[in-house]
């Protein structure tokens, strides 16, 4: 089992990870991630939502996708996809190329979140 799965509280209304006061420096607000953690300490946020804005949902959902999967191909550590909330992170799910389900769950999440808010 990961350092980071060992994290996971179970007991809420859904599975979240509680961030550290030093993990709270990177915190930038309520939305969907990608966290990149080392050794069980969270050392990085990636958010889709910072690609630029397009009036072509479909087109503004493949570049964050595209974003996404770069910024994943680069990480060093373990990735997951977590729903950062009031300096938690809920429903945290582990993100690998290798894992197609996982990857699927991205892309329809990246793009659940991009045809809502705008």
């Amino acid at each position: 089992m990961s350092l980071v799965s060992k994290r996971i509280d179970h007991t809420g209304a859904c599975p979240f990870i509680d961030l550290t006061e030093a993990e709270m420096e990177l915190y930038r607000g309520a939305g969907w991630r990608l966290a990149r953690f080392e050794d069980g300490i969270l050392k990085g946020l990636f958010n889709p939502d910072d690609v630029e804005y397009q009036a072509n949902t479909q087109a503004m959902t493949e570049e964050a996708l595209d974003a996404a999967t770069a910024w994943l191909a680069n990480a060093v550590g373990e990735v997951w996809l977590v729903k950062c909330s009031c300096y938690q992170f809920c429903m945290p799910r582990r993100i690998a190329f290798d894992d197609p389900a996982a990857m699927a769950h991205l892309a329809r999440i990246i793009g659940e979140a991009m045809a809502n808010e705008w």
